[in-house]
């Protein structure tokens, strides 16, 4: 059929930071994986389709396009459902365990493929076959030029009903970044060095990210290989991918006990998992893969590390709830990066698991005291004015690619989910096209925390990655709730080792 397009007056614009995120030095994707209880029908995905997705926002019913005066806009075309929805074939009679392997691998291949210039950027694929959590599995995939996560989780709070009472809506918890304590200050002196310290803070995080997104990069280890100057090979990689599920109570738990954040347990748990992998990699390298790998402080790499964050900057503009995200319809790109040092331990030290969140704590506090949040948008937007969009698109590209790793974070709702009454039995979602061999996503939702790892093939070894994550997560929960030294710890929980 005929595309029906907009005229030029009423077709919006594609934003700078969208046009970077899907430009011919990047592509990133979204993707968001729901393992339902129940089988769901190809009739009832595209009722979801013309229901809730085409109507939601003119960019998935829309093409990237430049017009006669070389602006590139989003272009409204005809779209059917139908030629957004993909049902993979595998083989019959096969075990769950073996259908898992299946989608993992449907899950790399599909993510090394580049969407078509003529079409929408999203798809939505069917698996008609059991996984180890559901009876099937809907793999919604979307370029990260139509939004970022939390623009996709009005999609989902639309098209979703609470599985327990479906006439009533999904609820979120708040979200905040302001940093804990007492905000009551004593004297003009305090208040005086603590703005001198923010000041401090801000000039070294915003000296920092400016070279980190031009120059800056870390060196090759463990987790980050050499770069490559193939562009392409870099960012559409085959990768294994493993998820881990963990009680949010839990999670919170240890959160109380240290007096830190959700997400200052997460970037400590990743610190530690990082930490374990990298010893114990260097130590099967140095002497084979017979060694033994008892001792998860040898042969600790002293390389610095950086973990790139990304922040949802809606938080900045006074957004306290999803909620009242979903209301103003705040959608677009709004996630910015922000770069964490991973500590990294000398050899042989004892190291106590929950040091890594504690570090991950005090960085996170100085973090929250600089308003370098607020300098971002300027940085890039500076060099788009100096090196225009070419610039701004390389700055992108460079905030990933001089990082070791990355994490992105999005929250669910709290209560189970339903898709046209098919309950969610598990909801994950995770990135490709970064240009680097190792990324974390996390989710919180329905009271589980799922963390999930993509890992690329040939140089990050899956195997031992995975074990290291099961037992991080075991080290930190024991030494937290069952260890009888933990109360000498405790009391001490302010200093921090030696890091390096």
């Amino acid at each position: 059929m005929d595309n029906q397009c907009l005229d030029e007056g009423t077709s919006p614009p594609v934003s700078p930071i969208s046009q970077s995120l899907n430009s011919s030095i990047l592509s990133l994707n979204i993707f968001a994986v729901f393992e339902l209880e129940t089988p769901i029908t190809e009739f009832e995905v595209q009722e979801i389709c013309h229901k809730h997705i085409l109507p939601l926002n003119i960019r998935f019913s829309s093409i990237m396009e430049r017009n006669k005066k070389g602006v590139l806009r989003w272009k409204k075309v005809f779209t059917r459902a139908e030629d957004h929805l993909i049902v993979p074939k595998f083989p019959l009679g096969l075990a769950r365990e073996t259908y898992e392997e299946h989608l993992r691998e449907y899950l790399s291949k599909i993510c090394c493929v580049k969407f078509s210039e003529d079409k929408p950027l999203w798809e939505l694929h069917l698996v008609k076959y059991p996984s180890l959590k559901g009876a099937c599995t809907l793999i919604f995939k979307a370029s990260h030029a139509i939004g970022d996560g939390y623009s996709l989780i009005r999609l989902f709070f639309k098209s979703f009903q609470r599985a327990d009472h479906p006439s009533l809506p999904l609820t979120f918890p708040k979200l905040s970044l302001k940093k804990q304590g007492n905000s009551t200050v004593l004297g003009m002196g305090k208040k005086m060095l603590g703005f001198m310290g923010k000041c401090v803070n801000t000039t070294y995080d915003v000296v920092e990210s400016t070279l980190r997104v031009t120059c800056l990069e870390d060196r090759p280890s463990a987790i980050r290989l050499q770069s490559s100057p193939n562009k392409e090979i870099e960012l559409f990689k085959p990768f294994n991918i493993y998820s881990v599920t963990l009680s949010l109570e839990r999670v919170k738990q240890v959160k109380t006990k240290l007096g830190a954040t959700v997400n200052d347990v997460i970037t400590g748990l990743l610190s530690y998992i990082i930490h374990l992998y990298t010893s114990r990699k260097t130590k099967m390298d140095q002497c084979g893969e017979d060694c033994s790998v008892t001792d998860s402080n040898y042969g600790a790499a002293n390389t610095n590390m950086t973990l790139s964050v990304m922040l949802n900057m809606r938080v900045f503009e006074g957004f306290t709830n999803i909620e009242d995200m979903i209301r103003a319809d705040a959608w677009g790109n709004r996630s910015r990066s922000m770069f964490i040092k991973l500590p990294t331990f000398t050899n042989l030290e004892k190291v106590n698991p929950l040091d890594f969140i504690v570090k991950a704590k005090e960085t996170m506090d100085r973090k929250k005291n600089s308003m370098v949040f607020y300098f971002i948008d300027k940085v890039l937007n500076a060099a788009a004015c100096i090196r225009g969009q070419k610039g701004m698109e390389k700055m992108v590209y460079l905030s990933f690619k001089n990082a070791s790793t990355m994490i992105s974070s999005v929250i669910g709702p709290k209560e189970k989910m339903a898709l046209c009454n098919h309950h969610v039995n598990s909801f994950y979602f995770f990135l490709s096209g970064i240009p680097q061999s190792i990324t974390f996503t996390s989710v919180s939702c329905m009271e589980q925390l799922k963390l999930v790892v993509t890992m690329e093939k040939g140089f990050i070894d899956s195997k031992l990655f995975s074990s290291c994550m099961d037992e991080a997560f075991d080290d930190i929960f024991k030494v937290a709730f069952e260890n009888s030294q933990d109360k000498e710890y405790n009391s001490n929980i302010t200093k921090t080792r030696t890091c390096k």
